[in-house]
């Protein structure tokens, strides 16, 4: 089971969750196709047309940066915590 947590801007998307358990998923990747096939939307929030992190979106599994284990292609495995943190400006 892989657990992913999700910010406030995201849960609407979700049906109002703020954490959402998936039985599996191989890599980060996996996981948001997995993610958009029972949230539709969702994923085109947190990847781009090719499939890829978009840049203002910041991934954490397991409070390592995915940016720094290999961004969508992050392996996952059971017990994993997946952050999905869309970055905020304003002013």
């Amino acid at each position: 089971m892989i657990r992913v947590r999700l910010t406030a801007q995201l849960k609407d998307l979700a049906k109002g969750a703020r954490e959402v358990e998936l039985d599996s998923a191989v890599d980060l990747g996996t996981m948001v196709q997995k993610l958009d096939r029972s949230f539709p939307g969702l994923g085109g929030r947190i990847v781009d047309d090719q499939g890829r992190l978009r840049e203002h979106v910041n991934v954490f599994v397991n409070s390592e940066n995915s940016r720094e284990l290999g961004r969508e292609k992050t392996k996952l495995r059971d017990g994993d915590v997946v952050h999905i943190l869309p970055a905020v400006s304003g002013g």
